[in-house]
């Protein structure tokens, strides 16, 4: 495994409606690690990632991947290197739940065989080997997530791309899903509301806020009560994968305080 990181970003400037949505952020993440991007909303996490999938471009900064600048690589090459879960999932209307996981496919230099046998092994393992044939937008929300999980793990890229993986899951397949992304050493970069799940898989997280990285590190050295307090306005601390929150912060009586 290299020393260099697999991914890196270096300040990274990015704005939407004339508006700074990240500024200066860089962060590093060596091959097979996982990576967490924290932070509230309008953090700009989602942001980052938009700019990873090549759906949103940056005003300024450079994102590098092996080595080798984004903008050397051609669209095609940077789609078969990465793969998204991302928020705003495409239209289902008409295709089956093989057809969602088939479509990441469809580039594959995998014979027939081979493709079908990780389409197979992909729906078994998100509990949609059943219901492969039944339209895709008749499933609901946590169902749909796990079909577009599926077609990510059955591409298997070297960098999986994940907006916010356990969005609309049941605790079940949380962990199902997120145990195997972790089991096959494959360099990951995710957004996370819940730090406790953060802090269950990620090697390593930056905290976001405003746009800003304000911190980085292990979870255990980054979510501290202080971070908690300043970043998130709440008063708890985290305990290895156990957060532990004892209430809000009143952000009037913080903002007195300063003042006074």
């Amino acid at each position: 495994m290299s020393p260099e990181p697999f991914l890196s970003i270096e300040d990274l400037h990015v704005e939407a409606g004339g508006l700074p949505r990240v500024r200066g952020v860089s962060l590093a993440v060596k091959e097979g690690r996982f990576h967490g991007l924290l932070g509230p909303n309008g953090a700009g996490k989602t942001t980052v990632l938009r700019v990873l999938y090549r759906a949103a471009r940056a005003q300024s900064g450079e994102v590098r991947l092996g080595g080798r600048r984004m903008a050397d690589w051609r669209p095609q090459e940077w789609a078969a290197m990465t793969g998204a879960l991302v928020q705003e999932s495409g239209l289902l209307s008409g295709l089956t739940v093989r057809d969602v996981v088939e479509i990441g496919m469809a580039r594959s230099s995998l014979s027939l065989r081979q493709s079908g046998a990780r389409i197979d092994d992909a729906l078994a393992l998100v509990g949609l080997g059943d219901r492969q044939d039944q339209e895709a937008a008749t499933l609901s929300g946590g169902e749909q997530q796990r079909a577009h999980m599926a077609q990510l793990l059955a591409r298997d890229p070297l960098l999986y791309i994940l907006d916010e993986p356990t969005n609309h899951l049941d605790l079940h397949y949380q962990l199902v899903l997120l145990d195997e992304v972790k089991r096959r050493g494959r360099t990951v970069i995710a957004t996370f509301h819940d730090l406790a799940m953060a802090a269950r898989y990620c090697d390593t997280v930056s905290v976001m806020s405003a746009g800003r990285s304000v911190a980085t590190g292990s979870p255990s050295d980054t979510i501290t009560q202080s971070l908690l307090h300043e970043v998130y306005g709440v008063r708890g601390s985290l305990d290895g994968a156990q957060l532990r929150l004892d209430g809000p912060v009143s952000r009037g009586s913080d903002d007195l305080a300063r003042r006074s």
